[in-house]
């Protein structure tokens, strides 16, 4: 009988909120939980079984936070009340694997209660679904009014998803770049209607772009953290309508999994790939998790940022990214002490990039 991956993961959920918090506070601190929910709700050291409700609890008292700040005609704090019920309802949700009805319902909710509050955003932004063949490829867009056809396409981690990119994507909209955020397949709310594959993420992305450019926009920068770095590392390679790609944190492929890498992620990987089975899971992260295929079709101005302290994505791997490309400008920046996507240093690496985003995209080089 096939080995499944819920039986390695279920070997190490007794330690998942302390591993969680180990690996992720930063992540949820920058990402827009405020730092004393996060210890609050570490100070009670809920085991596994108590993680998702009380991450419930937190983002039901935010969402009603925001409506009775709409009802009073209070818009802003309604907007940013949303987006913390939002966040709290995708951290609930996180790494959820073995339990997959209550992680679905989570997202939905976190869903759900982000859409109330894309209205009153400081740039409000509003979902969208593009047909893709048999696909409807879920992305949040948010439009600057003086973009000047500059547009960035975003994506998330393994377990991410473009409900939780929303502080990144401000950092783009303050400059002047709208944001258009997608769910690759396999990520997200996508990855209920397509596991991640190679070719479907081509289709993913060449939809996008159509879609981007159909609006006007024509000039284009890619770029993602975790794995949607690996993802956009590989949109720009197979699609040469943008200017310019970054990726923080991402690999090169997914030589670690199952060996340096935390066995909790397995579940991750699996998740992204569609697949319980432990055998099929290295065979299909080796054939399709890989950039070998693609890698020196990479021809535009490259930036990879990566901390020597990722204990996800081992540093070495973001040296042959950059080496193994044929960017014209390979921008390579190691952040010492950095953690994965190096969220404990985000000042170094969130303004570095849009900086550069914006001279990439921009005739004149400045915002």
């Amino acid at each position: 009988m096939a080995k499944r991956i819920l039986e390695v993961f279920n070997q190490y959920t007794e330690q998942m909120g302390d591993t969680i918090f180990g690996h992720w506070m930063p992540r949820m601190v920058v990402a827009g939980v405020d730092m004393c929910d996060v210890l609050r709700i570490r100070a009670q050291k809920p085991d596994w079984n108590e993680w998702p409700e009380l991450w419930e609890k937190l983002g039901d008292e935010h969402q009603r936070r925001g409506d009775d700040s709409l009802a009073a005609g209070h818009m802003m704090t309604a907007g940013q009340a949303y987006r913390m019920a939002a966040l709290s309802y995708h951290y609930g949700h996180f790494m959820l694997f073995d339990r997959p009805q209550l992680k679905e319902r989570l997202m939905r909710k976190s869903m759900a209660v982000l859409d109330r509050g894309l209205p009153y955003q400081k740039f409000p932004g509003k979902r969208l679904y593009l047909q893709c063949e048999q696909w409807k490829i879920p992305v949040l867009f948010f439009e600057h009014p003086d973009s000047a056809g500059r547009v960035l396409l975003l994506t998330g981690g393994a377990d991410a998803n473009k409900e939780e990119m929303l502080s990144f994507a401000d950092v783009f909209l303050e400059r002047g770049i709208s944001v258009f955020i997608m769910d690759g397949p396999g990520q997200g709310e996508a990855a209920y209607i397509a596991p991640y594959r190679r070719s479907i993420h081509k289709k993913f992305v060449d939809t996008a772009v159509e879609y981007m450019t159909g609006l006007g926009y024509d000039r284009l920068a890619v770029g993602g953290i975790s794995m949607g770095g690996h993802f956009c590392t590989r949109a720009a390679a197979v699609n040469h309508r943008f200017m310019a790609a970054f990726d923080c944190g991402g690999p090169y492929d997914m030589r670690d999994l199952g060996t340096k890498m935390d066995a909790l992620f397995i579940g991750d990987v699996g998740h992204v790939l569609g697949t319980d089975d432990y055998e099929e899971l290295f065979q299909l992260a080796a054939s399709e998790l890989t950039l070998d295929d693609v890698i020196s079709d990479l021809t535009c101005p490259l930036m990879v940022i990566h901390g020597t302290l990722d204990r996800i994505v081992d540093c070495a791997q973001s040296y042959e990214i950059v080496e193994r490309s044929n960017s014209v400008e390979k921008n390579h920046i190691v952040i010492e002490g950095g953690n994965h996507v190096c969220n404990n240093y985000v000042y170094q690496y969130r303004p570095v990039i849009a900086d550069w985003v914006v001279e990439k995209l921009s005739a004149g080089g400045k915002e």
